[in-house]
């Protein structure tokens, strides 16, 4: 076992790129798992008979779970050991995901999903931790650039591996595919992680409970009427978690061993500005360009996601090449300057020309992104002491969580109100499409630009 903190020095050696692996591996199988269980709720709402309302729970259970559970189990692998938390998360994550594939009932499946979500809260924070404590100087940098890659694949890929798994039916177990894929991955990621990835911890100390439930209430409260959409009784939960948001900052002030000290949030802040506008808006834009792909161009869901594709590509390629905080403004200078041709395409190209002329735009938001992703990381992490790794890398993936929920909520109701309605609404034709694709396209814009401008003062 290794002392509490960080490596110092910069070489590297094979073990640790080895356990980098194992742990990126994790990585992508539970930020995949957020969205390609999305392409299978249909086949899941027919062969459990499940309501629309059950059907939504499905997915907002594991968002919410792995929501409100963050920086505690952040917090968990600083007090408890990074490996030992991220082993123990990775394993709950394979049982529920057994457990989410031989649900025979809605109800079931839906409590299975809460209890994968929490398994991600206590696995993936612990990924950051373990990169900051086994890399320093340059393979730091490295180390983060391949992990932003791999954030940026799974977020690409869920809806085409889901759409995969479905269509070729493997066994004939439908959707249950999509969780099943999970055993066999994080067995692989345990066994390796357990040889390889050393372990670390911060300062002894103990665990803010009271701070944690505080966090947890006002999370949940804060995202569960995003999650569903916003019903007329959204207000309710929104009240009581911003509610227990004040309360938890008023506790946290005069605690010794607070869940997130105030030292720790004026280090990231900064920093978490720009996570919130870059998140969001790539929200935004994953759910316009999904309506306007499949509603708008009547593309299937499967076809629809093949176009996502060479966005990932690029953006694994440039997260892996683009390391330095300097190329993050030259990173939404190109996401600005593609979505600007997404409006133009939208406004312009007939609809039968349109995906050709969308690739080579998405191709190089999809660089501009991965410039942006990787570097982003090494900034809010910067100033970060090695003992409160854990926890900083649960308020970063908490912030991206809550940008996502807002992306997808105010892009997403920007576009049903420029468009008229809901999409698949009666009598709303590809010209409706091109039209709230290309004003919802313009605000992801701006959040491109206000991703630019606060990159340079933060990194100031």
């Amino acid at each position: 076992m290794t002392r509490p903190g960080t490596r110092t020095e910069a070489a590297v050696g094979t073990r640790q790129w080895i356990a980098l692996a194992s742990v990126l591996l994790a990585t992508f199988m539970g930020l995949l798992d957020g969205s390609i269980v999305t392409v299978a709720v249909p086949s899941i709402q027919e062969d459990l008979n499940a309501s629309f309302g059950e059907a939504q729970l499905v997915i907002a259970g594991y968002t919410l779970a792995y929501a409100v559970g963050l920086v505690t189990g952040g917090r968990l692998g600083d007090l408890y050991g990074r490996r030992r938390l991220f082993t123990a998360g990775v394993a709950a994550f394979v049982a529920a995901s057994a457990a989410c594939a031989l649900a025979p009932a809605a109800p079931v499946l839906i409590g299975t999903r809460v209890l994968q979500g929490l398994a991600a809260a206590v696995m993936l924070p612990q990924v950051l931790s373990i990169i900051q404590a086994s890399f320093a100087g340059p393979a730091r940098k490295t180390a983060l650039g391949m992990y932003g890659a791999t954030v940026g694949l799974a977020a690409i890929s869920g809806q085409i591996v889901g759409g995969g798994l479905l269509t070729w039916n493997l066994l004939g177990l439908g959707w249950r595919s999509v969780f099943l894929v999970n055993v066999p991955v994080g067995v692989l990621a345990v066994a390796v992680a357990r040889r390889t990835v050393a372990e670390s911890r911060g300062p002894r100390t103990r665990l803010d409970l009271a701070g944690a439930v505080l966090l947890a209430a006002a999370l949940a409260g804060l995202l569960l009427p995003a999650a569903l959409g916003w019903p007329a009784w959204g207000w309710v939960p929104a009240v009581a978690g911003a509610a227990a948001l004040a309360a938890f900052w008023f506790a946290e002030r005069g605690r010794v061993h607070a869940l997130v000290p105030l030292r720790l949030l004026g280090r990231v802040v900064p920093g978490l500005l720009t996570v919130l506008a870059f998140y969001a808006g790539n929200a935004g834009f994953f759910l316009l360009l999904a309506y306007h792909l499949q509603a708008g161009l009547g593309l299937s869901p499967l076809a629809g996601a093949l176009v996502f594709a060479p966005l990932g590509i690029g953006f694994a390629a440039a997260s892996v090449a683009g390391r330095r905080s300097g190329r993050i403004v030259t990173g939404a200078a190109l996401m600005t300057l593609s979505l600007a041709g997404v409006v133009v395409v939208a406004l312009m190209v007939p609809q039968s020309g349109q995906v050709a002329w969308l690739v080579p735009a998405l191709a190089l938001s999809g660089v501009g992104e991965g410039l942006v992703a990787a570097p982003l990381i090494g900034v809010v992490l910067a100033q970060v002491a090695p003992g409160d790794a854990g926890a900083a890398g649960g308020i970063l993936l908490t912030a991206t969580q809550v940008a996502n929920a807002c992306g997808v909520t105010l892009i997403g109701g920007l576009f049903a109100a420029v468009l008229g309605g809901a999409p698949g609404t009666a009598g709303v034709g590809f010209p409706h499409y091109a039209h709230a694709t290309a004003v919802t396209g313009t605000a992801v814009l701006a959040l491109a630009v206000l991703t630019g401008i606060l990159t340079r003062t933060t990194t100031r």
